[in-house]
């Protein structure tokens, strides 16, 4: 490198200023689109499409470090690799916030637009506000395709989207019926299981009296809606309960309403719980649904659908739930039949968009009839063709899929893909089609209506592996490379959408084009704080991503993700390890620093005459790329970054650059360019191989790296591991070096020695090659451990006087004891440390004499305690030695 270029290089690392241009510089260069490579083979990611509403969090910024970091390596490794972007048109997230903006500005309600008028003011508000969040995941490095960027309400989305709800009408599988589902008062429609927000409320349980028709038997009934009586069906009991089965058959009379109900016999009464009678909505509650099927009962709707109580309910209409709770309790009170009222917290489900109160409500919905679909899903995972990392999600997708429930389909609302259902009129007939009808496809009237109502947004996120890539349109699909990239290779979300995503994928996947959807499965950790709190608004423990990058750089931020990504449940997201890993960044942009006045341009084949050293440290960087190869396939993304880390931290800035700098400076200019080349070698290995992690800094420092006919990083090939740079003798040797001279900077630490003052040193070891490696790098060991004199003897040579050991596993060093060291201070702090190493030692040796103790462990635990045993023996022998010295 030339001394111009060498002051080019700043003396600071600035994330910001090259963040911003080699994001630019990837994008114009057209460096996101996939390219055929050495493999031969295509990889996919689909991205999963966050809301147009979103704004980028702490788990957006995990999935896209986990996302980036495959599609990067797999692009290097030679793959023609494509990462799918997207937006999803988050049905009732998206109208909340047009409803909300429209009211504060027009003081205005939707129902004061026709429906087309208030579409044009959610699309206008999606152009203007939408898709932010694109533009900040750039900010993390994120590198898909962005011409392949698609949204959930695109043409192409809706074509796919009719295509295969017209399918599966035909079919029959999508059917119309009455049904109880979450109802939002606050939007008027029906909302997911997935955006109800249990929150812990509280409230009380309410004892009540139902008389038993021609008889003088009261039933106490507990419950918290009392107002829900209104609408009871019946009294169930649990066949199988003493107290009550004789009642099964006969009538009890709901106390206000005074109605006639049947008592009926069902096991879903838990004859422990409560007073062991249940009260029976079948319109309001799910459970009380299920029985009111097996019984056949009626099915009362006492809720407008804006949560206040209907017509049928008499003197209550009109009232909120919460006002008529009162005034039902009041009126029980009058008649007799309130007997007492316990405090009890419970769950209640709240809309996680209006935040209003659920209200389980029977209402005509569109649904999918999903059993044998859901076999279908369950059988791809269980025979292997879809896996699971870490293999324990399996379990939760399992668990729905082996007990499924039927899909509602329809939401109350206008954003979204309508439903594709047309109503004749005049002739009542009904049908799906995938175009916009204005005839009737029967008796051709012109007096024909779509459904109003719109499909669950995940119908649409439901085939978004194919829609992607251009279903079920023939020349989008060639033009997009289906038959390529699908099946994707691999999907990475949280464990929250199992169900509500995944699943759902494989059904759709698997019914409507024969095929899996991927073949893995990567659930990544859920981002909490770092006392491992959720993160939320309430605590105010949030951490923002944009934020967070301006102030340590992406790359810091990425690796601090990427290394807390493994097959964990949770990552504790602290600034103080961002910024730890900033100082990270930081170290190889100062390694980079000094080594480069010795880089040189041109070739860079390893010399065939490598010298221990050099073998050692490209031995190393060898075993730490095939651990990085090897836990990137198996998504363990921690220990890439452990092994990465540790390698240059420890192994090259500590140590082989520390030990290049005599030889560098020296006068055998061989052994200098020899070295430099190492240098060279090892620190292109290490930014290519950090580049999937972190790479800006990795681009940046590639351009003063690379030859003038290389391209940029990101398409560089990564490298692999190889048989011939495993030189094992000398790896062995040169850690056996490290350990010794690591031993021998404690021992001078201890007893006080200043850092940078010389002593002589002793060393005694039974190994011949171990002898010759220490003398052929003495210069290196003089320099690392500040020893000016080392005399190099095998164990059985006699011993120096008036001398401190320090023992390893293969070595003994000897510190000649002089005037510099205060040694009664020493003995004092050896005298100390025997004693405790003695207690210790009595305290094993008590339970190494307990044959109860060797009886009952197990095989393992016994090896443990003799190993322990065995290195305290050690210890001590040591320190008594030591004392001795320093006695005598």
């Amino acid at each position: 490198m030339t001394s111009g270029e060498m002051n080019n290089i700043s003396t600071t690392y600035s994330p910001n200023e090259v963040e911003n241009k080699w994001y630019k510089m990837w994008e114009d260069g057209k460096y996101f689109r996939p390219r055929p490579g050495k493999t031969g083979e295509s990889y996919c990611i689909i991205m999963p499409p966050p809301n147009v509403t979103g704004r980028l969090h702490a788990g957006h910024a995990l999935d896209v470090t986990n996302q980036d970091t495959l599609i990067r390596w797999k692009r290097m490794k030679g793959f023609e690799a494509l990462w799918l972007p997207g937006m999803d048109h988050a049905g009732i997230a998206t109208q909340s916030v047009v409803e909300k903006q429209v009211q504060a500005e027009e003081g205005k309600t939707r129902h004061d637009f026709s429906r087309e008028e208030f579409l044009e003011k959610i699309w206008k508000w999606k152009e203007e506000y939408g898709g932010i969040i694109a533009q900040q995941q750039k900010t993390m490095g994120a590198s898909p395709d962005w011409d392949y960027s698609m949204f959930t309400m695109d043409p192409e989305a809706n074509e796919a989207v009719r295509k295969v709800f017209v399918m599966l009408y035909n079919e029959g599988l999508i059917y119309q019926s009455d049904y109880i589902i979450n109802w939002d008062t606050v939007l008027q429609s029906a909302i997911s299981d997935a955006e109800v927000e249990h929150k812990e409320v509280s409230g009380a349980f309410y004892h009540i009296l139902y008389s038993v028709k021609d008889s003088d038997i009261k039933l106490e009934i507990a419950t918290t809606r009392p107002e829900t009586l209104l609408g009871d069906t019946a009294v169930a009991v649990n066949p199988n309960d003493e107290r009550f089965s004789h009642l099964i058959g006969k009538k009890a009379i709901v106390p206000i309403c005074n109605r006639e109900v049947p008592i009926v016999g069902d096991e879903h009464v838990d004859i422990e719980m409560g007073t062991g009678c249940l009260k029976v909505t079948p319109g309001h509650d799910f459970n009380d649904f299920d029985i009111g099927k097996r019984h056949n009962l009626e099915i009362i709707n006492i809720l407008n659908k804006d949560g206040t109580l209907a017509e049928i309910t008499g003197e209550f209409a009109g009232l909120t739930t919460k006002v008529a709770r009162k005034k039902v309790v009041e009126k029980l009170k009058e008649i007799g039949a309130y007997v007492k009222e316990k405090e009890h917290t419970h769950q209640v489900g709240h809309g996680d968009r209006s935040k209003s109160v659920i209200e389980p409500m029977v209402s005509k919905q569109w649904f999918l009839n999903v059993q044998d679909m859901s076999k279908q899903a369950l059988e791809c995972v269980e025979n292997g063709e879809t896996n699971f990392f870490p293999k324990q999600w399996e379990n939760t997708y399992f668990s729905w899929l082996r007990e499924p429930k039927n899909w509602c389909l329809s939401r109350q609302l206008w954003w979204g893909h309508q439903i594709p259902v047309f109503n004749c009129s005049d002739c009542s007939h009904q049908w799906a089609s995938e175009v916009d009808e204005t005839k009737c496809s029967k008796c051709s009237s012109e007096n024909v209506t779509q459904d109003p109502d719109v499909l669950d947004t995940w119908f649409s996120s439901g085939l978004w592996p194919m829609s992607t890539l251009g279903w079920p349109n023939p020349e989008r699909m060639k033009e997009r490379g289906y038959d390529k990239f699908f099946p994707t290779t691999c999907l990475v979300t949280g464990f929250d959408i199992i169900f509500f995503w995944v699943a759902r994928m494989m059904m759709m996947s698997l019914k409507v084009t024969g095929e899996k959807p991927f073949s893995d499965i990567y659930i990544h950790a859920l981002v909490r704080d770092k006392l491992g709190r959720k993160m939320s608004k309430s605590l105010g423990n949030g951490l923002d991503p944009l934020e967070t990058v301006e102030e340590y750089g992406a790359d810091a931020f990425r690796f601090t993700l990427a290394a807390g990504s493994g097959y964990n449940r949770g990552l504790n997201l602290d600034p103080e390890r961002i910024a730890g890993y900033r100082n990270f960044i930081n170290k190889i942009w100062n390694a980079f620093r000094f080594i480069s006045p010795f880089l040189e341009k041109g070739d860079i084949t390893l010399p065939k005459n490598l010298d221990q050293q050099e073998k050692w440290i490209i031995s190393e960087l060898n075993e730490v790329t095939k651990v990085m190869n090897d836990s990137m396939e198996e998504y363990r993304f921690d220990d890439s970054c452990a092994a990465i880390y540790a390698f240059v931290y420890d192994k090259f800035c500590s140590w082989f650059i520390e030990l290049s700098k005599n030889i560098l400076h020296g006068e055998d200019q061989e052994a200098a360019q020899r070295r430099s080349t190492v240098l060279k070698y090892t620190f292109r290995q290490i930014v290519t191989l950090l580049h999937p992690i972190t790479p800006f800094i990795t681009e940046e420092l590639w351009s003063y790296l690379k030859d003038s006919e290389e391209d940029l990083l990101i398409i560089q090939e990564y490298p692999e591991y190889s048989d011939e740079l495993n030189f094992e003798s000398d790896q062995d040797l040169m850690n056996k070096f490290i350990e010794v001279i690591t031993s021998l900077r404690n021992l001078r630490s201890s007893l006080n020695l200043k850092p940078k003052e010389e002593i002589s040193a002793s060393l005694f070891s039974d190994h011949k090659e171990l002898r010759d490696f220490f003398e052929a790098n003495v210069n290196g060991f003089s320099d690392l451990a500040r020893v000016k004199e080392l005399k190099v003897q095998d164990k059985s040579s006699q011993k120096p006087a008036k001398s401190v050991m320090k023992a390893t596993t293969h070595t003994e060093v000897f510190i000649p004891l002089d005037g510099s060291i205060d040694l009664t201070e020493q003995i004092q702090k050896l005298e100390k440390d025997l004693a405790k190493t003695q207690k210790e030692l009595d305290k094993l040796d008590k339970k190494l004499s307990n044959e109860k103790f060797i009886s009952n462990a197990k095989e393992e635990v016994i090896a443990k305690v003799k190993e322990e045993h065995a290195e305290l023996l050690e210890k001590k022998s040591s320190i008594t030695e030591n004392l001795e010295n320093f006695k005598s």
